[in-house]
């Protein structure tokens, strides 16, 4: 199956920008898909098209989509919303607009905003698939929810088995088998496909959630390789000005608490570039950066 880069950590770390970066290094070498969960994400911006609605082209051998939570919701209608209309009528007196209401439950669009990378993972177009997350505490919502689920879809096994004599001619087990099995073969891509990388800058905010971050990631199956120092003042820009001296010394003292706490993980560092973020601006050069270190 096709491998899964994701990058995760605080807002405003840089998680795109390493994101696109390392898409376009994966790209030289084989078909790569670059995609966004990020509710706030640039991607339309960096490649200056549109990328909210369906996969598109972005640059030699790289395809590239921003997840909406619309454009989610519109494929889970298409993938379940017959089934389960079919179901609930034939038991309950509704119309079509039941699925309006289902469709506001929460977590739907993050189950099926993971139902998306399965099904781009198993299609067996791309070589790698390099998934720029959102914000920390989303993401590990967005991964501890699949088990929450499947524990769900468990139990409601159990209550479909105690009522099942109300079902006029269809069988709603087939359903909740359905979303069961799909369930883990996320939890299974998630666990054995997919490896992450943490972005921090060199602060303690950061830091401190970027090793959360991780031992969570960890706790749930996901193969962290390493962390990502973003922004890292290079000494001698600050070697003759106080200021820039105490921020050097203070990113230096972060960078040493991640070097000490990362268990012998990678640590990669990127530097304070100049530029627009974009695939002719510094991007070339974060990608080289990251290849060589």
């Amino acid at each position: 199956m096709t491998k899964i880069e994701m990058f995760t950590g605080k807002g405003g770390v840089g998680k795109t920008t390493m994101s696109v970066a390392t898409a376009l290094q994966y790209a030289q070498s084989g078909k790569t898909l670059l995609i966004s969960t990020d509710p706030s994400g640039s991607l339309s911006e960096i490649f200056s098209q549109p990328l909210d609605q369906r996969v598109t082209t972005v640059a030699a051998n790289l395809d590239a989509v921003e997840l909406t939570r619309q454009l989610v919701l519109g494929l889970w209608r298409e993938k379940f919303a017959d089934e389960i209309y079919t179901v609930l009528s034939s038991f309950l007196p509704v119309g079509r607009e039941i699925i309006d209401y289902i469709e506001g439950a929460p977590g739907i669009d993050e189950e099926f905003m993971l139902d998306y990378l399965l099904t781009m993972a198993q299609s067996g177009t791309y070589r790698m698939i390099v998934w720029d997350t959102a914000p920390t505490i989303t993401t590990l919502n967005l991964l501890f929810i699949q088990q929450l689920f499947y524990s769900h879809l468990t139990q409601a096994q159990k209550v479909y088995l105690k009522v099942k004599s109300v079902f006029n001619q269809v069988d709603p087990l087939a359903l909740i088998n359905k979303w069961k099995n799909l369930t883990a073969q996320i939890i299974e891509l998630l666990q054995t496909e997919t490896t992450a990388w943490v972005v921090a800058n060199p602060e303690r905010l950061p830091v401190e959630q970027a090793l959360d971050i991780a031992g969570s990631l960890t706790e749930f199956g996901v193969g962290v390789n390493g962390f990502i120092l973003n922004k890292m003042l290079p000494p001698e820009v600050c070697s003759t000005h106080p200021f820039w001296q105490t921020k050097f010394q203070a990113q230096q003292s972060w960078r040493r608490r991640m070097l000490l706490a990362a268990d012998g993980k990678i640590v990669k560092e990127v530097p304070e570039l100049l530029g627009e973020m974009r695939v002719d601006g510094f991007l070339g050069e974060v990608s080289e950066i990251l290849r060589k270190s």
